[in-house]
């Protein structure tokens, strides 16, 4: 009998002699199949709060990566001696971050900013700086903030939703409203389109509001500053943290599912995939709290989300994840709590953290570049609030072939099934229905290992089959591309 691939993750579309599946857990897509997805392996101790924003930066004067974390009174630096982590917060200050809301961060130079809605913009020395301090000026409070050209802009101001503001030219600490004395930074108020609810910089700014996406290009020496040209109508962002530039893409959720913007208009990557599926299982009081995460190490983006299920003594908890590769087009789901996701990389290493002996046989010297850390990775920071790496043991796969007649139109017997994969450890469950009534509901067999020949045997007769596989956790693999079952035909009743 041919192999059944396995298919790409669709649960919006019928599984019924289809080309895609209804289930891909805590797998990454591969272009033959599936890979493993890791788990989180903890780098830190626990934040004294729930996380509610980080980022991971490189020290313009070491070279290492440095993690900087908020939570919703509190701004913190990761120590990476103790593990721990060091408050930074302004002295004496008490920041207030509103529920739902998170913290956003920039990088100007030498130095991160800081802001939420409900704190004035704070800004600290990377390398040298002991604690965050009230951005120079008069910057307004605001949701967002990001770089354009010499620019610090800020989008989502708490005095004006509809609004972006922008420093003086090189010069972040500098905020005057109009270009009087040679001053080059102003407020821009949108009439239309709704509130801001993303900003995305680079050499020109995306404003992404409710209903509208604009692009924000530098006029030099003109009456306005910048040149706001709409892009995009009936169309935006509606969840404040779901949007993240990967180079020439800017990844979204809107009111209607997922989509990428790139250029000068945007395309869906979850219409009739993920879309139902995602709008079906979250909290539909908690859409604007989904978080996207960037994937340093591959073409993936993360979209991380309250469900319908999640505790509601836990207000601040993401507890299910949906993942899409660009490259491949194609999406996953991971079964995974989380309380923020950032770009991240593998930290430097303390000369006390180095084990046994500088003098042991095969020690690697002080100047070696492995300790200065730095190699890309996905951040999380876990249920507990410890900042985590995707990089530990595999998590639980699950994987599941469509409906389909292995025998048509007769009925057939199934005697088991091979998977065609590396792992050495899985198992498989056979199901059969008679009809795609929905309520002929799918009748699994119990779960079987594979035998000495990796052949995993179950006695099953119907007219539709499909394989549910199970990797567990821990095990080694790589891929999974397929199970070859072995079939018999029986009669057509």
């Amino acid at each position: 009998m041919a192999v059944v691939k396995l298919a790409p993750f669709a649960p919006d579309i019928a599984s019924v002699d289809a080309s895609v599946s209804s289930v891909a857990t805590n797998v990454l897509p591969r272009a033959d199949g599936y890979g493993p997805c890791l788990s989180p392996a903890p780098i830190s101790l626990p934040l004294p709060a729930d996380c509610r924003g980080a980022i991971e930066v490189n020290s313009p004067g070491f070279g290492f990566p440095v993690y900087f974390a908020g939570t919703g009174t509190k701004l913190y630096k990761f120590n990476l001696g103790t593990s721990g982590w060091d408050d930074v917060s302004k002295p004496g200050a008490t920041y207030s971050v509103p529920p739902g809301d998170y913290w956003s961060f920039a990088v100007y130079g030498t130095r991160l900013v800081a802001v939420a809605l409900g704190a004035r913009p704070q800004a600290i020395d990377i390398d040298i700086g002991k604690a965050f301090a009230d951005l120079g000026g008069t910057p307004p409070r605001a949701r967002h903030c990001g770089v354009v050209g010499e620019f610090l802009v800020l989008a989502g101001l708490a005095s004006d939703p509809n609004a972006v503001q922008w420093s003086d030219l090189g010069n972040i600490d500098s905020w005057p409203l109009g270009l009087a004395n040679g001053h080059e930074g102003d407020i821009q108020l949108f009439p239309d389109g709704g509130a801001v609810t993303g900003f995305a910089g680079g050499e020109f700014g995306i404003v992404f509001q409710e209903r509208t996406i604009r692009r924000m290009v530098f006029v030099p020496n003109s009456t306005e500053v910048f040149d706001f040209s709409i892009l995009e109508e009936n169309r935006g962002s509606v969840a404040p943290w779901s949007l993240t530039k990967v180079g020439p893409r800017v990844f979204f959720l809107d009111r209607d599912g997922f989509y990428v913007f790139t250029g000068g208009a945007s395309s869906t990557i979850g219409a009739e995939r993920v879309n139902r599926f995602f709008f079906d299982r979250v909290d539909p009081n908690a859409v604007a709290s989904t978080v996207v995460i960037r994937d340093a190490t591959g073409p993936r983006v993360l979209f991380a989300y309250r469900s319908k299920t999640a505790s509601a003594s836990d207000p601040t908890l993401l507890d299910q994840v949906l993942l899409y590769d660009w490259l491949l087009d194609r999406w996953t789901y991971i079964d995974l709590a989380v309380r923020f996701g950032l770009v991240a990389a593998t930290p430097a290493t303390s000369i006390d953290n180095i084990p046994g002996s500088l003098d042991d046989a095969g020690q690697k010297p002080l100047d070696d570049p492995s300790y200065a850390g730095g190699a890309p990775a996905l951040g999380l920071v876990t249920l507990d609030n410890r900042l985590a790496l995707l990089n530990g043991p595999a998590l639980e796969a699950h994987v599941e072939t469509p409906d389909a007649m292995l025998s048509r139109p007769n009925r057939a017997f199934v005697r088991g099934l091979r998977l065609d994969s590396d792992a050495d450890d899985w198992r498989a469950q056979v199901g059969t229905r008679e009809t795609t009534r929905q309520a002929d509901v799918v009748r699994y067999r119990p779960e079987t290992a594979p035998n000495f020949e990796r052949f995993a045997p179950c006695r099953a007769s119907g007219r539709y089959h499909r394989a549910r596989i199970r990797i567990p956790a821990g095990t080694a693999w790589s891929y999974a591309s397929g199970v070859e079952p072995d079939v018999t035909v029986e009669g057509s009743r």
